[in-house]
């Protein structure tokens, strides 16, 4: 073999090795630059964003009927007690409070705490707020109704008279609180993280030390969901569990709120304790909301799932003997709602022997009755019962400010629900959070708050 053949093959593809790899490390080099640059421009993130909303009426925290702007005044506005994620109470303005008798309360306000504008939160600000609520229509009637008079004792302390006795009435003094001297001014100073930089009749914006909010409003739904698909909001509130027929399903998230309003079957017309037992034992509630609510409903045991008191899971019916055909009457309110409940209900029970005969009216003596109910704030679960024995036991545990004790009594009186089912839960409405993928963080939060970590939001840019 020629060796000068030899040599110059062995040159060129030691030369082509190293053009290879020259080339390698290039290409590699620009993959890492691309990617490093992707990953920046991926990270770089704000914690500005805009909320959608539709139905604003006034700023107001004491006037607005509107859920939306309820949510957004608790960044403005602050009350005496608040409420966490879990329905135990907090301090707010309050920083201690407790019951001297069935009708007198002591409150101390946090010196510290102080108005927007930098004015201390005093004793009067307080009682005009309770008279004012009083003499309007606001949301918080009900919380000031058995208030008969704030007592100054003296800068920071006063004693809440009552009219009579209200249980838990503890949860009652989470109302907002508003500045006496600039209430009638266009926008009532508030003492939250949140101020109002300005405010006109399609835009608010708030902002505090971290971050900006951009309320923008909306004059109906199909404006606010196009605002929302093209990405003009971040994030918007449904109570719509069909929103996909408008806006699809790509490009954003959900995430469910357990509502207020808890959907159940009284059925203590019904004697017989074993078809109550057979009823909830073959009732599929999944079917339901599945059905009627596209899987966004939510399934509970016990209207208490959502709170700090229930820790007890479904008591086994044991093995009911065979009754035989059993037929009874379920009373509906006459809504297209109720009348779909009713139907699937009515399919569902029928081939398991229980044959229903649906009355499309309110009848009290019906064997069963469809009911809805607005859950209250604190853990009142006498509006469940008619039995008067319950609901006098229930209202004499109410009283009890241990809450280890309170648990303890709670579970007794759910043992008796399991025992004798004198109604059937069903399940809670939902609220629900949607935003776009470019938003993240904790979107966890109930009825009473979404805002609880709002803290953890972003938005990727």
């Amino acid at each position: 073999m020629n060796i000068k053949y030899v040599k110059n093959t062995f040159i060129i593809v030691i030369i082509i090795l190293i053009v290879a790899g020259i080339y390698i490390i290039y290409i590699k080099d620009r993959e890492e630059a691309k990617e490093s640059h992707e990953e920046n421009r991926e990270t770089r993130t704000t914690r500005d964003i805009n909320i959608g909303i539709t139905e604003y009426d006034t700023i107001n925290p004491l006037l607005t009927k509107s859920l939306e702007v309820q949510y957004i005044t608790k960044l403005l506005y602050e009350p005496l007690l608040d409420i966490t994620m879990d329905f135990k109470m907090k301090p707010a303005i309050a920083e201690e409070w407790s019951k001297i008798d069935e009708l007198t309360y002591i409150v101390k306000i946090n010196e510290e705490k102080k108005w927007q504008n930098g004015e201390k939160i005093k004793i009067e600000d307080i009682q005009f707020t309770i008279e004012t609520i009083k003499q309007t229509d606001s949301i918080y009637k009900e919380n000031v109704d058995k208030i008969q008079k704030i007592e100054k004792l003296d800068e920071n302390t006063f004693k809440i008279h009552m009219i009579e006795p209200v249980n838990f009435f503890e949860y009652f003094l989470c109302f907002p609180i508003v500045q006496a001297s600039t209430y009638n001014e266009r926008i009532p100073i508030g003492s939250g993280k949140y101020k109002i930089d300005s405010i006109n009749e399609e835009i608010i914006e708030l902002s505090c030390d971290e971050r900006k909010i951009v309320v923008k409003i909306y004059k109906g739904i199909t404006e606010l969901y196009n605002n929302f698909t093209r990405e003009n909001v971040d994030i918007i509130l449904t109570k719509n569990v069909n929103y996909e027929d408008y806006i699809g399903n790509i490009g954003f998230e959900e995430t469910l709120i357990t509502g207020r309003e808890f959907y159940y079957i009284s059925c203590e017309n019904i004697e017989n304790i074993d078809i109550r037992k057979l009823i909830n034992d073959n009732l599929n509630e999944d079917k339901l909301i599945y059905d009627l609510y596209k899987r966004r409903y939510i399934n509970v045991e016990f209207p208490l799932e959502y709170g700090s008191y229930l820790n007890k899971e479904n008591n086994e019916n044991g093995d009911i003997q065979n009754l035989g055909r059993v037929r009874l009457t379920l009373s509906i309110s006459p809504n297209d709602e109720s009348k779909q409940i009713a139907k699937i209900i009515k399919e569902e029970l029928e081939p398991k022997g229980i044959e229903i005969i649906i009355q499309n009216y309110l009848n009290k003596n019906a064997d069963m009755i469809l009911k809805r109910q607005t859950v209250p704030l604190m853990p009142d679960i006498s509006i469940y019962f008619n039995d008067e024995n319950i609901k006098e036991e229930i209202l004499k545990i109410e009283n009890i400010e241990n809450e280890e004790v309170l648990k303890e009594e709670y579970a007794k009186i759910i043992d008796k629900y399991y025992n004798e089912l004198q109604f059937i839960s069903l399940y809670f409405n939902t609220y629900i959070i949607l935003h776009n993928k470019k938003i993240k963080g904790d979107f966890s939060g109930n009825w009473y708050n979404i805002f609880y970590n709002l803290d953890t939001w972003y938005k990727i840019i």
